[in-house]
């Protein structure tokens, strides 16, 4: 006898298939819950940046924006300094773009 055993694989299956699965009451609750942008359109928000680097990684970021992202690239600037001491190399960033941060109330962190 091989490593796997097949010969029940077809009878197991069988019992799965009818399940209590309704398509009709699922398809409702799809189409009836909110869209998760939609709730977030009248939120105040602050305009950041997220940066792409080479690596794979993102980086977002509230203290910046793209035009401040742009400007240092056009004055041939390596480095962005950030508030809290650490520095932004831009040297290995592939792309940016902008990001819209949401203010969290305490209600409404679970």
């Amino acid at each position: 006898m091989g490593r796997y055993n097949f010969k029940n694989y077809e009878y197991s299956r069988k019992n799965n298939l009818n399940s209590d699965l309704n398509i009709n009451k699922l398809a409702r609750e799809l189409v009836n819950k909110p869209a998760r942008s939609s709730y977030r359109k009248n939120d105040a928000y602050k305009v950041g940046v997220v940066l792409y680097f080479m690596n794979g990684q993102t980086y977002k970021t509230p203290e910046f924006t793209v035009d401040d992202i742009y400007d240092a690239l056009q004055q041939n600037k390596r480095w962005l300094d950030q508030e809290n001491g650490g520095a932004i190399n831009l040297g290995y960033v592939v792309r940016y773009s902008p990001y819209k941060f949401y203010e969290v109330s305490r209600n409404d962190r679970a």
